[in-house]
């Protein structure tokens, strides 16, 4: 290097790195100004920006305001989980033959046999398979072994408590594929899909469903098959509390082609007679099926078919670029497993632990975890405290980590691009910069913090919690958006310096 040129240089990459103070002031008014702006009214709005770098607080309002985060927990959940379990963590579920017993033994695997990822799953030279494929997976390698004849077939979900759902999840909702049961062995993400069609009876065709299982009570039919000129496809499923006697309702006018889900109850047990079932159909006398009880014996026996393995990075990628609610707990009590070292199901509690201790080993400032209330792992509870200020701290320690950094902020959702941000910021023009992060939504609630990052490095963490909105979603996220903007503004604003000029 020219020594002349040296001092010029240093100045260069002084002001590429530092913006103006001008800037920043810039930054603060503008947000307070999008705030004043917002056609919100009544709600309580708290935004936090930082230089993640050196995690300086660039802007701020309301940020030490305890708030609900709505799925912005997960931004807490996942990293957690990576903390506690690492990198190279991968969940595993296995099989066993113990004399004459099978034992399925649960990992707290959310992804296994999920439908979203079924069609990228590398089957010898095929990619995709099917939900009966991947039950095949297992049942063939038990009939080419020569069995003829288990006395059980056990499902070994101990790794995970067997509250599967928590106590402040809204009763009216359990039916819904985001309020899916949690369990230590988790399937087709512990939901049924249905693809009811007409029939000439009148009657509604709900004979088809995966996974499927003969002896599911579907009873309770009363869904019509009508074709009227005025009729529709108005398909709906509902299931008792704690039961899995579904009842259908509405009318299928046309095949549906796309499915109707509805959750499970106790995926475990379905689990096991699921399996028990298709052995049956390959010729294998089984005499009973249950889950594990607490005074079975810690399993063994010869592993018999493959180990399906999930990387952490896959499940959190479905986590907080898909919002999957069903990861993120999974995660959660994964993490509070570890956390007792096996000694403990993982549990809410446990894992709420996990989180905390993460929190203290992560942030300089473990302070700002004072107001914190962790009641789940996804923000589907309306028990859930966090702060902006912690949320923007906490993202920053994984833009300055170099192991989980890359797994953590690559499954956030791009804006305009990819995930529940996807079809966001489609009126911005986004040259320059990159929008990631996570969005969340209850009912009264709206989130979004993530990361503005521009094409030479500098990048800036965001959260905007807003609570009591109303209904007013449209405004709740323009003004998340404008918050982004202003951001980016900022960003763009310090100019690079032509050395020699």
């Amino acid at each position: 290097m020219n020594l002349r040129f040296a001092p010029r240089l240093l100045t260069a990459l002084m002001l590429l790195s530092m913006p103006a103070v001008g800037a920043l002031a810039d930054l603060q008014s503008e947000i307070d100004r999008a705030i004043a702006a917002s056609a919100i009214r009544s709600a309580t709005i708290s935004v936090s920006v930082r230089d993640a770098d050196n995690d300086q607080h660039l802007a701020h309002v309301n940020a030490d305001t305890p708030m609900l985060p709505a799925s912005n927990m997960k931004l807490l959940t996942s990293g957690a989980a990576l903390h506690i379990l690492g990198a190279d963590f991968e969940f595993r579920t296995r099989m066993v033959v113990q004399g004459d017993r099978l034992i399925i033994l649960g990992d707290g695997d959310p992804a296994l046999g999920d439908p979203e990822l079924l069609p990228l799953i590398q089957l010898g030279e095929r990619t995709g398979i099917t939900v009966e494929e991947l039950i095949n997976l297992w049942v063939q390698p038990v009939a080419a072994g020569g069995v003829s004849h288990l006395s059980e077939v056990i499902v070994d979900d101990r790794i995970f408590e067997r509250q599967f759902i928590h106590d402040s999840w809204p009763r009216d909702q359990l039916n819904r594929p985001y309020c899916a049961e949690v369990s230590g062995l988790s399937f087709h993400l512990n939901t049924l899909h249905f693809y009811p069609a007409p029939t000439r009876s009148g009657v509604a065709d709900i004979s088809r469903f995966e996974p499927y299982l003969s002896t599911l009570d579907a009873s309770a039919n009363r869904a019509t098959s009508a074709q009227g000129p005025r009729d529709a496809n108005t398909f709906a499923i509902a299931r008792p509390l704690n039961t899995n006697k579904l009842n259908f309702y509405g009318n299928v006018k046309t095949r549906y082609t796309t499915p109707v889900d509805v959750t499970i109850h106790d995926m475990p047990q379905y689990f096991a007679d699921l399996i028990a079932e298709r052995l049956r159909q390959a010729g294998i006398t089984v005499d009973s099926s249950r889950i594990a009880v607490e005074t079975d014996p810690e399993p063994a026996g010869e592993q018999i078919g493959p180990v399906i393995r999930t990387p952490i990075s896959t499940i959190v990628t479905r986590c907080n670029r898909d919002s999957e609610n069903l990861y993120a707990e999974a995660l959660l009590k994964r993490a509070g497993h570890a956390l007792v070292n096996g000694a403990q199901p993982g549990s809410w509690s446990n894992g709420a632990s996990a989180l905390r201790l993460a929190i203290r080993e992560r942030l300089e400032d473990d302070s700002l975890a004072e107001d914190l209330f962790i009641a789940d792992g996804s923000g589907l509870s309306r028990d859930n405290r966090v702060t902006a200020a912690l949320l923007t701290a906490w993202l920053d320690t994984f833009h300055r980590d170099p192991d989980l950094g890359p797994i953590y902020i690559d499954s956030l959702s791009v804006g305009g691009v990819s995930g529940t941000l996807e079809k966001r910021f489609t009126g911005f023009d986004l040259s320059g910069i990159l929008v990631q992060g996570k969005s969340g939504y209850i009912n009264d609630v709206s989130c979004l913090s993530g990361f503005v990052t521009t094409t030479d490095g500098r990048r800036r963490s965001f959260s905007v919690l807003i609570n009591g909105m109303g209904g007013n979603v449209a405004a709740a996220k323009a003004l998340q958006e404008a918050v982004v903007a202003a951001i980016a503004n900022e960003l763009l604003a310090v100019k690079e310096v032509e050395i020699g000029g």
